[in-house]
C-alpha cells in the first residue's frame, strides 16, 4: 500500500509520500479455510476448484524503495499511488519523460492553461497504459497533480485517475480510462491506506459513496423488478446522486478546515503520514506504508521546494 497526502495552504501546497513497496501474493486465509472445512459434508475429497477459489491476493511483505514524489515541472509535483510500474516502466521515469517532451519550449509551455496540460499529460499516460494492456492486466492507479497557479494566484490539486482494466477486455478508443478532475475544494486529498484518513477527517459516506449507491441500485432492482428501459433510468437516477447531495456535503465536511499557512500545511501532512504509521503498528495487517518519508512544498514565490527525503545526510550510526 502507500500514504500520499497534499495539503492546500493559503499561499502553496504541502505534499508528503511515503516509500514502501508491497508484494501481493495468493494465499489462503486460515479462518476461512476452517469455516469452509465446517460448511463442506465431505471433508476427504475436497474439490480443487473449491480451494482455488479459497486464494486470495493478500499484502506478502514490504521493501524499500519506490520514488512516489517528484517535481513535474517549477511549480507543479506529482505524488503516486497504486502500480509501481506501467509498461515495463517505473512510473517516475515515465512521468520525467512526458515532462521532458512536453516542456521542450519552457515559454510556449508555461503559458498554456494547466486544464490543457493535465489534457496533454492524459493523453501521453494513457498511450503508456495501453502498452501495457497489450500484454498484462492493469491494476488502478492514481497520481495527485499538486500545482500553484500563478494566473489564478491560487494553489489547484487534481486527481488524476488510471481506471483497473483486464487485457483481455479493453477498449483502444476508450478516453475515460485515463481521467482527471479537480479536488481542490477539500483541501486535504489523500490516496493509498484503505482510506483510513479520508474517513477520520470526511467521514465514512465519503469514502463508501460507490457502495452506497451500488447497494441502492440492488436493492430497487431486485425488490421492484423494473422492465429494462425503467431500469436504465434508475440506474441513471442514482448514479447521479442529486437526491443524496446534501446528506453527502453534511458528512463530507463534517470537519471545515480553516485557511492555513504553508507552514501549517506542512505540519498537518506529516501529522496525517504519521497517524497511518503509528496505527498500522495495532492492526493485523503487515506494515505497508513508511520508509523514507519525502516532504515538498509548492508556494507562488519559490516554486516546487524540497523540505525533506530528497539528499543523503549524515549516518547517525557513526
Amino acid at each position: 500500500m502507500t500514504f500520499i497526502a497534499s495539503v492546500i495552504a493559503k499561499d502553496g501546497v504541502a505534499i508528503v509520500a511515503d516509500s514502501f513497496v508491497t508484494t501481493l501474493d495468493q494465499s489462503i486465509d486460515r479462518d476461512s479455510f476452517l469455516d469452509y472445512l465446517s460448511k463442506t459434508k465431505n471433508k476427504k475429497s475436497i474439490p480443487i476448484e473449491d480451494i482455488v477459489d479459497l486464494f486470495n491476493k493478500r499484502p506478502s511483505h514490504t521493501r524499500n524503495f519506490a520514488d512516489k514524489l517528484f517535481q513535474f515541472d517549477q511549480f507543479s509535483a506529482i505524488s503516486t499511488a497504486g502500480s509501481a510500474y506501467i509498461n515495463g516502466k517505473e512510473i517516475k521515469d515515465i512521468v520525467k519523460s512526458i515532462a521532458i517532451d512536453i516542456q521542450a519550449d519552457e515559454g510556449v509551455y508555461y503559458a498554456r492553461d494547466i486544464e490543457d496540460i493535465l489534457k496533454d499529460l492524459c493523453s501521453k499516460v494513457r498511450v503508456e497504459v495501453f502498452e501495457h494492456l497489450k500484454n498484462n492486466d492493469f491494476g488502478e492507479t492514481d497520481f495527485v497533480f499538486s500545482h500553484f497557479n500563478r494566473g489564478k494566484n491560487k494553489p489547484q490539486v487534481f486527481v488524476i485517475r488510471m481506471r483497473a482494466s483486464s487485457k483481455d477486455n479493453y477498449d483502444v478508443a476508450d478516453d475515460t480510462i485515463v481521467s482527471y478532475s479537480e479536488k481542490s475544494h477539500l483541501k486535504i486529498i489523500t490516496d493509498g491506506q484503505d482510506g483510513f484518513v479520508d474517513r477520520l477527517i470526511f467521514g465514512s459516506l465519503y469514502t463508501n459513496i460507490i457502495d452506497v449507491k451500488d447497494f441502492f441500485i440492488e436493492y430497487i432492482i431486485k425488490k421492484c423488478k423494473p422492465k429494462s428501459t425503467k431500469k436504465a433510468e434508475i440506474i441513471s437516477e442514482i448514479e447521479d446522486m442529486s437526491f443524496l447531495e446534501n446528506i453527502i456535503k453534511n458528512d463530507v465536511f463534517y470537519i471545515k478546515f480553516r485557511e492555513l499557512s504553508l507552514q501549517e500545511a506542512v505540519d498537518l501532512a506529516s501529522l496525517l503520514i504519521k497517524i497511518i504509521m503509528d496505527i498500522q503498528v495495532y492492526t493485523e495487517k503487515i506494515p505497508t506504508v513508511g520508509g523514507l518519508i519525502r516532504l515538498a512544498i509548492i508556494n507562488k514565490e519559490t516554486g516546487f521546494q524540497w523540505i525533506s527525503g530528497d539528499k543523503i545526510v549524515p549516518s547517525k550510526i557513526i
